[in-house]
């Protein structure tokens, strides 16, 4: 026997309210109620529940984790207002759950909106913890609001849910089945007992149509979409002058965005006669000043039992898991509130939740609430008799997917965005044809598409048929015939079958699906039709027939099929999208016992490289059973045929098949000449190509012609891709570019490989092939070479070259590292080093030159010993690893690298490295400036630049320029510091270097900034972040960012302040950079600070000084700790203010003696504050000194 406990709100006090089952309530003494959430508490919730995963940076995960603890204290003391406000409603509470808090309800009424939006999920009992997971339901209701007339006869044996599924946001939106595939699993167990309709548009004017043409009919109206709050909108209760109303976003018909307020369905759905809605949409629950203001309270007072809604924002993967329980529970027979308790129990399980850095725990049980009327059971289950005759004879029952393929082994995964893109096609045409090369899951795509189109009422029937052998129009319509009118159907004559079959498909919806239907007219084009041209009329007839009515035909194919004459919609199919191609991969991989968390870390280059292709998937990642992802690598990128003989011999049989098709079906010079791209990975370019085969004149074309047997012209490419491309092996990327198909080079390089193995003389044309694969590798260093020089006059230009180029650069490194011809893997390595430190790869780029410096060795002699090339790249990658640990902070550590590096070059006494010489030194003179030991940094400078002037090296004497002009700028030499910074500049300008010269404009404003010339710094930032942002750079445009950041809060501009500021930690946290990070915390610090916020400034400033320390930085160490000790005494927490000086203050006296002076001024602060006496207690506490010598006069000294 359940208990309910009813919290009774009116005016300002609660009453609580005990009833054991179906018996009289007992009413416990009204208490006054004031609960404990203000404005900011719910406030701090909202920012929590909404807004902290957006950016999980900097002290927000301590605020997080501060306000999760914050939640129980809140919840206890509203436990305490409510039931312990008196004897009466602690015994009520104790006779209720003595049974058990599962065995209880609680709801909670009132008509006050304030009341309804408070958190009543967070009631918490030391006893029991938080209740809301254990209670068998908790609930909102409308206080006296009436429940409306027992609503009509609803329909008895079947379950019929309306889902309205809203994604007017296209391919950003979320995924588009989240909600429903979860959905569709729960109700599996009772699905010849659910009628599931989605709403077909998803606009309001079709839901206000369909439910008020089928009233009585729906159990439950879903929702799957977006809601908001909108505090401008004004409803029913805007004429008592109160506004703000809940929204749900609907689609028009032409998919885009419709808002529709809370008052407006309110209105239109009067009568609608719907028990049970549920909104997995955003704020749907929350309430504004008026009451019945939430899209919620608004369906309530329709006359609904029960409304099952969100009170803030919800996060797509807790709505999946929310909504999968909740209607398990439902298909259980459980009531709507035991249903809702087990959904909040499914997120309390499952509660890591997506965000910028990964899934992150959230406690969002909090965000589901129910608005109940009366309790409501949708479904009651019944239990069959197996034996029951009646039951056995049943009609049988239809079968509405005729001719299906079985579903494949790992099941319909992912494709949301291409099933709405085909549900919005639907809506536009009658025809749709899905066109993408070989393998890449068209045919997937339309089955699983159908599916779920057959099961949410889009359609009555699925017809399937695959034209791979050819089929005529006569044999689509004896298959419709025969499944709808048996054997009686072929007893018509064929005029007479068409015309019935165009006229059922006319006036019933059904789906119809022709697979693989490029052979049909000849494939790949110029081959023979399998279809003759009467025949291929006689689809084009049929079609047209079928225009204006309910069916649609669903077409796959590899090309368009323009021969057909109707106006079809076109979609191309590309392969899965990452998270759909881990979830099949991980599939695949659990198939042969592998665990993808073992793997190494180069299975994410291999996965990247078969790039969501289905087919390629399934037919490489087996081999991991029993192959390394390099091993794996190596075989697809050279050719390799390492997938011979495996147990998955059929798989392989079926992407070789797959290509062997279209490989044959090619022209002579095609089939001829294109294995040429097998030298290539993913993506290719005509003018490479032709670089190769045109001339026989020059090295390239001569090794070219050794293997192809002739060399051909750039028009001869064209003609060849374009063949490739109608055979589906390729796709045409825009301009001369192409994307090969993942595992196209591997079959070309094996067909290749195997066209040798059986001719005289296979040793030459082995070696052959070897010779040309080394001119590819000198022409891609070569290429990396010129591409990053470039970079710095074509910045763009040049970094999208070499990012489309960046797989067949990868490609070469290793072949370069296997063959250990350092010098052009050095060429390589340093192009796209420079295109992932500028696109914030750096762990990327980390990872790379770890692998390389572990090929050509960590020992100097040894790798001297190799040869110059070998040393060359060797000081390349050491010195980009110094840069690395210096940009951390690690000075120390910096400083003795480059020194070695140094010595090293010194020792050689080799004339052709003074360049080297000159680079160390600069490098050098930067930590020791940042050490701020300035002499010697000057003398490093010097010498560096001394050595390129001798050389006539005027471009990297820019640099340093540069640097001397830092280093008059931190002297306050601020006249000297602009002359170094203008000649750099004009060095820089007339190369047409904007690149560095960002780097100028950017110390310019600084000088500005310290200088009080605000206008004139921000143009020198955002000069330089203009070029940065323009370049790919985030890393080096965060500078410009935390610079912003400063000018902004010097002219007291803080909120434009803290947006450039977080922008420019986002940057840094994302790269992993703790060191510059801790600079953004220090400066969040001041502008908390400034803003009186000092319990945010405090924690900044405390996330900062742990980095200082770590990294042993002693300047910034101590002026972190005085402007934590400034804020404490703002706080007027003396004592600790003072303790934190002495600390910051004595680490500067044993260092720099930089911060002396501040320290001082905020001794005296808190002297004249609390008094000599007071002071000198502290002083000898913190001590153990008396407050007496040098300092204690400069602070009792006047100013």
């Amino acid at each position: 026997m359940v208990n309910r406990l009813t919290i009774h709100h009116t005016e300002n006090q609660v009453q609580l309210l005990w009833q054991r089952g179906k018996s009289i309530p007992r009413y416990a003494e009204p208490v006054p109620f004031s609960h404990p959430f203000d404005e900011s508490a719910l406030a701090e919730i909202r920012w929590y529940l909404e807004e902290y995963l957006s950016f999980p940076y900097g002290i927000e995960p301590e605020k997080a984790d501060a306000l999760e603890r914050k939640l129980q204290g809140w919840g206890e003391e509203l436990f305490t207002l409510v039931f312990r406000g008196n004897e009466k409603g602690r015994q009520f509470f104790q006779e209720a759950t003595r049974e058990g808090l599962q065995q209880c309800e609680l709801g909670i009424a009132s008509e006050d909106p304030e009341i309804l939006n408070l958190p009543w999920e967070l009631l918490y009992c030391p006893d029991y913890q938080f209740l809301a997971p254990s209670f068998a339901g908790i609930y909102r209701s409308l206080g006296s609001f009436a429940v409306r007339a027992e609503m009509g006869q609803l329909p008895g044996d079947k379950l019929n849910i309306l889902l309205v599924i809203a994604r007017p946001y296209g391919e950003k939106d979320i995924n588009f089945k989240t909600i429903a595939k979860p959905l569709l699993q729960a109700l599996k167990p009772i699905a010849d007992r659910v009628n599931l309709t989605v709403l077909r548009p998803p606009s309001f004017t079709r839901l206000e149509r369909e439910l008020n043409e089928r009233k009585n009919f729906y159990h439950i109206v879903h929702f799957d979409g977006h809601g908001d709050f909108d505090e401008k909108s004004v409803g029913f209760q805007h004429s008592f002058g109160e506004s703000g109303q809940g929204v749900l976003v609907f689609e028009n018909e032409d998919g885009s965005p419709q808002i529709v307020p809370a008052a407006q369905i309110a209105q239109s759905l009067t009568d609608c006669n719907v028990p049970l809605f549920v909104l997995n949409a955003c704020r749907s629950a929350r309430e504004g000043d008026g009451s019945f203001s939430s899209v919620a309270t608004s369906l309530v007072t329709l006359g609904a039992k029960g409304v099952v809604a969100m009170a803030y924002s919800v996060y797509a993967v807790a709505a999946r898991h929310f909504i999968g329980r909740l209607y398990e529970e439902l298909a259980r027979g459980s009531s709507v509130e035991a249903a809702v308790a087990a959904g909040r129990r499914e997120l309390i399980n499952q509660p890591l939740r997506p965000s910028r850095k990964g899934d992150l725990r959230l406690a969002d049980w909090m965000v589901p609430v129910l608005y109940q009327q009366e309790d409501y059971t949708p479904f009651v289950p019944v239990n069959r008799d197996p034996t029951d005759l009646d039951a056995f004879l049943e009609k049988p029952k239809t079968i509405p997917l005729i001719d299906f393929p079985e579903e494949g082994q790992f099941g319909f995964i992912g494709r949301d965005y291409d099933s709405h893109r085909l549900e919005q096609a639907f809506r536009e045409r009658n025809f749709i044809l899905l066109r993408g090369i070989a393998g890449v899951g068209k045919t997937e795509l339309a089955c699983g598409f159908a599916r779920w189109f057959q099961e949410t009422g889009g359609s009555k029937k699925v017809y399937f048929a695959s034209f791979e052998q050819g089929r005529g129009i006569s044999q689509v319509i004896y298959q419709v015939g025969r499944d709808n009118w048996g054997d009686k159907f072929s007893q018509d004559p064929e005029d007479k079958q068409e015309a019935t079959i165009i006229k059922y498909l006319k006036q019933t919806p059904c789906l119809l699906i022709w697979d693989n239907f490029e052979p049909v007219a000849g494939f790949p084009e110029g081959n023979e039709p399998l279809c003759t041209a009467e025949e291929r009329q006689a689809f084009t007839r049929f079609l047209k027939g079928l225009r204006g009515g309910k069916s649609w035909v669903l077409i796959t194919s590899r090309r368009e099929e323009g021969w057909l004459g109707i106006d079809y919609k076109l979609l191309e199919v590309a392969g899965l999208v990452k998270p759909d191609a881990e979830e099949l991969g991980d599939k695949i991989l659990d198939t042969v016992g592998v665990n993808r968390k073992q793997l190494p870390p180069e299975y994410l280059e291999l996965f990247n490289l078969l790039g969501g292709h289905p087919l390629s998937l399934r037919v490489v990642l087996p081999h991991l059973k029993t192959r390394t992802p390099n091993q794996l690598l190596e075989a697809l990128r050279r050719g390799l045929d390492t997938f011979a003989g495996e147990s998955e011999e059929g798989r392989d049989k079926s992407l070789v098949v797959s290509l062997d098709y279209s490989f044959t079906c090619l022209s002579e010079k095609a089939r001829r000449h294109l294995p040429f791209l097998g030298f290539f990975c993913e993506r290719v370019n005509v003018d490479w190509l032709n670089w190769f085969a045109e001339n026989s004149d020059n090295e390239d074309g001569r090794a070219y012609h050794a293997v192809f047997g002739e060399n051909i012209e750039i028009t001869d490419w064209v003609k060849i891709l374009e063949e490739a491309e109608k055979a589906g092996l390729i796709e045409l990327l825009g301009g001369n570019r192409y994307k090969l198909h993942p595992t196209l080079p591997w079959y070309l390089k094996r067909r290749l490989l195997l066209a040798i193995r059986f001719v005289p003389r296979k040793h030459e044309n082995e070696e052959s092939i070897k010779v040309l694969e080394h001119h590819i590798l000198v022409f891609y260093a070569h290429l990396a070479d010129i591409s990053r020089k470039k970079l710095i006059g074509d910045a763009k230009v040049s970094t999208f070259n070499l990012q489309m180029e960046e797989p067949n650069l990868l490609l070469y490194l290793r072949q370069a590292e296997q063959q250990q011809k350092w010098h052009y893997a050095q060429a390589i390595l340093q192009a796209l080093g420079e295109i992932y430190q500028r696109s914030s790869r750096r762990p990327e780029f980390r990872a790379l030159r770890q692998r390389v410096l572990k090929q050509l060795g960590e020992d100097l002699p040894r790798v001297k010993a190799k040869g110059k090339d070998s040393f060359d790249f060797w000081m390349y990658l050491r010195g980009v690893d110094a840069n690395e640990v210096f940009t951390r902070g690690n000075l120390k550590e910096a400083r003795e690298v480059y020194q070695a590096i140094l010595d090293e070059l010194i020792a050689l006494n080799d004339s052709g490295t003074m360049d080297k010489i000159a680079t160390a030194n600069h490098q050098l003179g930067i930590v020791a400036q940042e050490q701020r030991q300035y002499k010697e940094a000057r003398a490093y400078y010097r010498a560096a630049l001394k050595i390129r002037e001798d050389a006539g090296d005027r471009y990297n004497a820019a640099g340093d320029y540069v640097q001397l002009g830092t280093l008059a700028q931190v002297q306050r030499s601020y006249k000297e510091a602009i002359a170094y910074y203008q000649k750099a500049l004009r060095i820089y300008e007339d190369d047409s270097d904007r690149y560095h010269a960002a780097g100028v404009y950017h110390q310019l404003g600084t000088v500005a900034q310290e200088q009080r010339q605000y206008k004139k710094a921000i143009a020198y930032y955002c000069e330089a972040l203009k070029i940065y942002e323009e370049a790919g750079d985030r890393y080096h445009a965060a500078g410009d960012y935390h610079q912003l950041g400063m000018v902004a809060c010097l002219q007291k501009r803080y909120e434009e302040a803290i947006a450039y500021y977080r922008e420019a930690l986002r940057i840094y946290e994302d790269a992993g950079d703790s060191y510059n990070a801790a600079d953004v915390y220090h400066q969040l610090g001041m502008v908390a600070y400034l803003q009186k916020r000092y319990e945010e400034a405090i924690a900044y400033y405390l996330k900062a000084i742990p980095i200082w320390k770590q990294k042993e930085d002693w300047y910034k160490f101590p002026g972190t700790y005085w402007t934590l000790g400034d804020t404490l005494t703002a706080r007027g927490q003396y004592p600790e203010a003072m303790r934190v000086y002495l600390t910051g203050l004595s680490v500067d006296l044993e260092y720099h003696r930089a911060w002396v002076g501040n320290y001082i001024q905020s001794f005296k602060a808190v002297v004249q504050a609390i008094g000599e006496s007071q002071c000198s207690a502290l002083w000898r506490e913190v001590t153990g000194q008396e407050f007496a010598g040098e300092i204690r006069d400069l602070i009792m000294g006047e100013d």
